[in-house]
């Protein structure tokens, strides 16, 4: 099930916040398993989609008993493309979707720049979030890996040519080649990429997500909002970093019980940045366990 594309125009009061005019869009989402009191919001990552949940959502829904509606953020995936992304911006797109659908509760689970929106979320909405898992993020810190990584793979997405593509497939072997022969990525790591590789509304094939507009917001990506300093969730919180990954920090836990007090820290073996993808079942369980204790 997908939403309708449309812009709402809305002014939102964010505690702790100025007033910001807002342009909340309506996100594209699927629904897994059956509605439930308290369902799960799932929030990808920068450059991911809803697709690369899909299997991971299933088996939340049917471990929970929840249903799980996975979603495709503002400039990626089947969601319209706009001019603005902060995480104020993301958070009134989440809260947009759930007035629609009449979700007065709800557990977020995000990914990196899905996670600091679930956690923007979470701190000045804290009623309506039941509890919040935060994949491969942190409130405190940014590893410079990613100011060095996004802004050159930015680029080299940007200079792929898909002229000669008569399909999807041949457009991801043409980018695959791109991108590996510009060092902006591995081989092995590229398959994540290309999933944003797609037949656009004009009908052309090419990126489905608004890389201009993610590279000139990147600076807001890359860092944690300093208006919600101060600001508190005190909901059931857990965070989960891959074993090899810089992005979450054992160092960062003080730091983020300032935020979240309740919050635990757990890591995942065998799993870089894309734990829910590196070790799915390790991840699963910790978020199984999380969910039903």
């Amino acid at each position: 099930m997908s939403a309708c594309f449309y812009k709402v125009k809305k002014v939102i009061q964010w505690r702790g916040f100025r007033y910001y005019k807002r342009t909340a869009v309506s996100l594209a989402y699927k629904i897994h398993g059956v509605m439930s009191d308290v369902p799960v919001i799932i929030i990808h990552g920068l450059l991911g989609s809803k697709k690369n949940w899909e299997t991971m959502s299933k088996k939340i829904s049917v471990a929970t008993n929840k249903a799980v509606i996975a979603v495709d953020m503002r400039n990626h995936g089947e969601s319209p493309h706009t001019d603005s992304h902060t995480y104020p911006d993301l958070a009134s797109d989440v809260l947009e979707l759930l007035n629609k659908l009449s979700i007065s509760r709800t557990v977020i689970i995000g990914h990196s720049m899905g996670g600091r929106t679930g956690m923007v979320v979470a701190l000045t909405k804290p009623d309506i979030v039941n509890s919040l898992i935060v994949v491969d993020i942190s409130p405190i810190s940014t590893p410079g890996t990613l100011s060095d990584y996004f802004p050159k793979l930015a680029k080299a997405m940007k200079t792929v040519n898909f002229k000669d593509s008569q399909n999807v497939y041949k457009a991801r072997n043409i980018a695959k080649e791109a991108l590996v022969a510009s060092g902006a990525i591995d081989g092995d790591a590229v398959g994540f990429i290309l999933m944003n590789i797609g037949v656009k509304e004009d009908k052309s094939l090419g990126w489905l997500c608004n890389i201009d507009v993610l590279e000139k917001y990147f600076p807001d990506i890359a860092s944690f909002p300093n208006e919600l300093n101060g600001k508190q969730y005190p909901g059931k919180t857990l965070f989960i970093g891959g074993e090899n990954s810089r992005y979450l920090q054992a160092g960062d836990l003080s730091g983020i019980k300032n935020y979240f007090p309740a919050a635990e820290l757990k890591y995942v073996q065998d799993a870089g940045h894309n734990v829910h993808a590196d070790n799915p079942v390790a991840f699963f369980n910790l978020v199984k366990e999380f969910l039903i204790s």
